[in-house]
């Protein structure tokens, strides 16, 4: 059973056309690199698949529910997404601690603050990421990479079906990298989850998926195995 179906999808922004009537599909457990140059519609695919964006023609289907403005909420519940960048005012008074925290809000309700459980389940996730640090230091005041780890343990709060990365390592060290790798490889056989990953670090994409689908110019271009063993 495929976990999602993308038929025949076109978005547009502005006068451009971003993807251009795609199609493919990702099985339950599956792990799919998404790869291609700038500007290819990588991101916008994600967008897709998250319930932020939606086809003017065609149709995306996640878990049997049509993408659309009034499922994407219910979409966005089982899909942890980790952007490219999070950008926030360094004078905004938010805890990094507080960021991670939020990746369980959609499941607790907006008015039910997480229990002594739930905060010691997230300082243990970040001390994985080596980041248990900076629970109460402000996430405008990190670094990058920082906040790519901080995002990546938002995202394990959620437990999530489907997680979606967007250039998870851009701002991270080579030597966190393969610590995070086999931390995202060991999470993703324990939960069976379904993962799409953006990257153009072809290492990368070999470590953690089994199949790449190549984006250029809003077209898929190529679908092939990769080197992966997930």
């Amino acid at each position: 059973m495929n976990k999602i179906t993308i038929e025949n999808a076109t978005v547009v922004r502005g006068n451009r056309v971003v993807l251009n009537n795609i199609s493919f599909s990702v099985e339950a457990g599956e792990a799919i690199a998404i790869y291609g140059p700038n500007g290819a519609g990588k991101t916008t695919l994600l967008n897709l698949v998250n319930g932020l964006l939606f086809p003017v023609e065609g149709k995306v289907v996640v878990e049997n529910i049509k993408v659309n403005p009034s499922t994407a909420r219910s979409i966005q519940l089982i899909t942890g997404y980790v952007p490219q960048n999070f950008e926030i005012d360094p004078r905004t008074p938010i805890l990094t601690g507080t960021v991670v925290l939020s990746g369980c809000y959609g499941k607790l309700g907006l008015f039910h603050y997480p229990d002594k459980s739930i905060i010691e389940k997230a300082k243990k996730i970040m001390s994985k990421l080596e980041i248990d640090h900076l629970f109460l230091r402000p996430f405008g005041q990190i670094s990058g990479g920082e906040r790519q780890k901080t995002m990546i343990a938002r995202a394990m709060m959620q437990e999530p079906e489907i997680l979606l990365l967007d250039e998870p390592f851009s701002s991270i060290s080579e030597s966190s990298k393969e610590k995070i790798i086999e931390i995202i490889r060991f999470w993703k056989k324990e939960k069976n989850l379904t993962l799409l990953l953006v990257s153009h670090e072809k290492s990368i994409i070999e470590k953690l998926c089994g199949k790449v689908v190549y984006i250029d110019e809003g077209k898929i271009v190529l679908q092939e195995k990769a080197d992966g063993n997930l």
